[in-house]
Formats: C-alpha cells, sequence, structure tokens
C-alpha cells in the first residue's frame, strides 16, 4: 500500500516539477518586414514568477514552424524578464539587442504576417491578426501597435528601423556627360579668369 501511495504521489509530483520553472512565459510582442526575413517574438515572464528558468528548454510555436529553443535553462531571478528570439537578419540591425536565440534560416518567415497564432510549449498561445510590415511598428499583446521594443533577457531593450531604403535615383547617361561637361567648362572658365595677368 505504501509503495502504491509512494509511487502514485511521484507521478503526480513529477509533471508539477517539470511544468514549474517554465509555464508563466507568455508570447508578448511579434515583429516582421514585408517579406518576413526580418522577424523576432518576444516572451515575457507574465506572474513575477523569480524561478520561471525553464523558458530556455521551452519551444515556440506558429501555424506553420515549430521552434525547440534548446538553449538550457536561464539564470534566476526571472520575474517579469523578457527572452528573444529572432532572425540573423533582424540581429545584424543598427540598434537590435542580441537575441537569446536566433530562428533559423529553414524556419523564416516563422509566424504569417497576415495574423497567425505563436504559443510557447502549451501554456501560452496568442492569436493576432496582421502585423505592420513597415519595418518601424511591432504589434504588443499589452499595447497594441506601436513603435517596436525589442527586449533580451539581459534586459537590453532596443528599437530597429526595418524600414525599406528609398534608391537612390541614377541620372541617365546623357544628362551625367552633359553635367561632367558643364562642371568642367566652369572649372575652366574660372582658371582663366583667375590667372594673373602681365604687363
Amino acid at each position: 500500500m505504501r509503495v502504491l501511495l509512494f509511487t502514485g504521489l511521484i507521478s503526480v509530483l513529477v509533471p508539477i516539477a517539470a511544468a514549474a520553472g517554465i509555464h508563466t512565459w507568455d508570447v508578448r510582442e511579434v515583429f516582421s518586414n514585408a517579406d518576413g526575413t526580418i522577424q523576432y517574438v518576444e516572451l515575457w515572464e507574465a506572474d513575477g514568477g523569480a524561478g520561471e528558468t525553464g523558458v530556455g528548454n521551452g519551444t515556440v510555436s506558429s501555424n506553420t514552424r515549430n521552434l525547440p529553443i534548446a538553449n538550457g535553462p536561464v539564470a534566476p531571478p526571472t520575474t517579469n524578464k523578457s527572452y528573444l528570439l529572432a532572425t540573423a537578419a533582424f540581429a545584424a540591425l543598427s540598434g537590435a539587442p542580441t537575441p537569446d536565440k536566433i530562428i533559423p534560416a529553414g524556419s523564416v518567415p516563422f509566424f504569417n504576417t497576415a495574423g497567425d497564432t505563436v504559443s510557447f510549449v502549451g501554456f501560452d498561445a496568442w492569436t493576432f491578426g496582421a502585423v505592420p510590415t513597415d519595418g518601424i511598428n511591432s504589434r504588443d499583446r499589452m499595447s497594441g501597435i506601436g513603435t517596436n521594443t525589442p527586449k533580451n533577457y539581459a534586459g537590453t531593450q532596443g528599437q530597429v528601423n526595418a524600414a525599406p531604403q528609398p534608391a537612390v535615383p541614377l541620372l541617365p547617361g546623357p544628362m551625367v556627360a552633359f553635367a561632367l561637361l558643364l562642371v568642367m567648362g566652369v572649372g575652366i572658365g574660372y582658371l582663366v579668369t583667375a590667372r594673373p595677368t602681365t604687363r
């Protein structure tokens, strides 16, 4: 009887212990550019739990992708901290905090910018509508759409500009030649008028 009782108690406590360090992390913010090559997903410890160190062993999923983080546990305390997963193209941007996990190329884009469900393990899922793709704004679960605010586990918060840069217009060939001749003519005229006269 004692063996059965002990076995039953262990079978109940082991799953609770396994889940204890991971279950208060929520998906908080998503960001993308137009083609999905620059994306991030920010997780957030939402309940003030200081020992939720298992986030690095969790799995983040979208409707089409599944990404085991596989980085191992993080150092406590975890209270209200963030955990940042992002593409390599995001990490290369000026102002980007170092991601805690790089989303591999085979999982890019990670989520659909027209709307998706991103979930963390089996503890949280966030279904959202269209994500801004202007390279400036993100979709935040708490505040809605606004300027991106990516934050990593170290507490570094940044802001990126992934907006497409306008192309520099090129002058047609004949216009370039005309402009060069004009500049040369002005230069020669200046040299002629600036030459000292001899008597």
